[in-house]
């Protein structure tokens, strides 16, 4: 029994069930930058890093790109995949802001708390 899973869409060979793992390293190194720089780019027109509801913008806007480069993955993956990372994403955005006003926090530890204090 054969599945099939391939459809052929201008002219090329597609996998429709292709998944994030499949892609090559190159690919899924561009498409993490993507990630960083559109979810960036809504911190810092809104000033809160997007929600479950406003996810969509943010991918789309990503999927946008990855079409442009002619990288073939289904939508559901990419979003399935920043949903896994965007904690990840939020703290390297969190380290950009912070590098780029050069505040360097004070650490100071009281009995198991710790206290940040910016200069």
């Amino acid at each position: 029994m054969s599945q099939k899973n391939h459809k052929i869409i201008d002219g090329k060979l597609l996998q429709t069930d292709k998944k994030y793992s499949h892609l090559k390293l190159k690919q899924k190194d561009k498409i993490a930058e993507w990630m960083y720089l559109e979810t960036k780019a809504y911190y810092e027109k809104n000033y809160v890093f997007p929600d479950d509801k406003h996810l969509d913008e943010v991918v789309s806007k990503v999927y946008d790109r990855i079409e442009t480069a002619d990288i073939w993955i289904p939508y559901g993956e990419v979003l399935r995949h920043y949903r896994k990372k965007r904690s990840d994403i939020n703290k390297r955005v969190k380290r950009s802001f912070n590098q780029h006003e050069g505040r360097e926090p004070d650490t100071v530890c009281f009995m198991n708390m710790l206290v940040l204090e910016y200069k």
